[in-house]
């Protein structure tokens, strides 16, 4: 199936008791969540990825309601709201006094499904444009109305960079940051898309690369990881076009032309600014951790010991207006329109925001001379 980072992710929402659950469960097709008459069942979002004729696996999200007035309440919205910024679209299950909750859903300029769910009780008024869900046939119409509001084309890495005949040279080191018997995500989605468009993978480690240069000569395109982006392009550059696994993730699923102009604003770093790290993984970090360690070596390198770092992960991403500098992964773990938020909301605070391919390809004088 589908990286889940690369299906569109439809989040439920509505007041509690609402029928939000019923509705997931019935889209499901199997009890995924917990159903009840008790106010605040549902905590943690419940996400579960199924597939849509005519789009491809979605991934659907059941979230905590609103109105909760249990002792967690505040939590399950905080982590309701923090569902909101993946939605594609929104499912809204209507009750009552829905006016307030629709006018913040309206706020992430997203399409707003509206349900009434009509599976244990009569529902015979007039009710505009919603949906009325009767039984496990009617997710039908979910679909239907899904496909009519959803932007069906494919997120792609490579389209612009190389064309379809491209032979790709990936150098993916092997190091104590590299995942023991697998491929980070960032990798294997290159890898997948190369295979799907009939292009030449030639996967190596970042030993012998000259070697490697001089028996591939004439290949397309070197993509790396970015610890070794000035290792590979001082080998690469100039023979062919080169960039990184974080540059080309930060094409497809964020604004490079604004990563790129925030990287620059480095060039008036005194040397005690704020520096927010945003990482999307929640592995624990290790000693050579490119967002933890190498990133904040190569600026302290460059403009002192002075500078403060807070590293954040996952769904963490508040309070940044009081940062001079935010630096995010790849995000290859996260939906394109997360990113998109998140580069929307910095720019909303004035806040600089570039990725982890992009600085080090500034903070190593080529970033003028890589492709995307």
């Amino acid at each position: 199936m589908m990286a889940r980072s690369l299906q569109k992710h439809i989040v439920i929402a509505g007041r509690v008791n609402a029928g939000k659950s019923t509705l997931f469960n019935s889209i499901m097709g199997s009890d995924a969540a917990i159903v009840s008459d008790k106010r605040g069942t549902t905590t943690d979002a419940v996400r579960k990825s199924i597939e849509v004729p005519g789009l491809g696996p979605v991934v659907f999200i059941d979230t905590a309601g609103f109105g909760d007035d249990t002792a967690l309440s505040d939590e399950r919205l905080k982590k309701t709201r923090a569902e909101f910024s993946k939605a594609d679209a929104f499912i809204y299950t209507l009750d009552n006094d829905d006016e307030a909750i629709l006018s913040e859903l309206e706020k992430y300029n997203k399409p707003v499904i509206k349900v009434i769910m009509a599976i244990d009780r009569d529902v015979s008024h007039d009710n505009g444009d919603a949906i009325v869900y009767r039984d496990d046939s009617s997710r039908e119409k979910i679909f239907s109305a899904l496909k009519k509001v959803l932007d069906t084309k494919e997120e792609s890495l490579l389209d612009g960079v190389v064309d379809g005949k491209a032979t790709i040279i990936m150098v993916m080191p092997q190091d104590a940051a590299a995942p023991k018997g697998r491929l980070i995500k960032a990798q294997v989605e290159a890898i997948r898309e190369a295979l799907d468009k009939g292009m030449t993978s030639i996967v190596v480690g970042d030993e012998d690369l000259e070697s490697v240069r001089d028996r591939f000569h004439g290949a397309d395109l070197v993509i790396c990881d970015s610890r070794v982006f000035k290792k590979v392009y001082d080998v690469f550059g100039g023979i062919t076009k080169v960039t990184s696994f974080s540059v080309l993730f930060s094409k497809m699923k964020g604004d490079i032309d604004y990563f790129i102009e925030s990287v620059k604003k480095f060039d008036n770093f005194k040397g005690d600014e704020k520096i927010l790290i945003a990482e999307a993984c929640t592995h624990p970090p290790i000693n050579e951790d490119i967002g933890t360690v190498k990133i904040p070596a190569m600026l302290k390198k460059r403009f002192g010991d002075g500078l403060k770092f807070t590293f954040t992960r996952a769904d963490d991403f508040d309070d940044i207006e009081k940062y001079d500098m935010i630096i995010h992964c790849g995000a290859c773990m996260f939906n394109k329109t997360l990113v998109f938020n998140r580069v929307l909301k910095a720019k909303d605070k004035n806040v600089p925001m570039t990725n982890y391919g992009i600085t080090i390809a500034y903070l190593n004088n080529i970033l003028d001379k890589i492709n995307y």
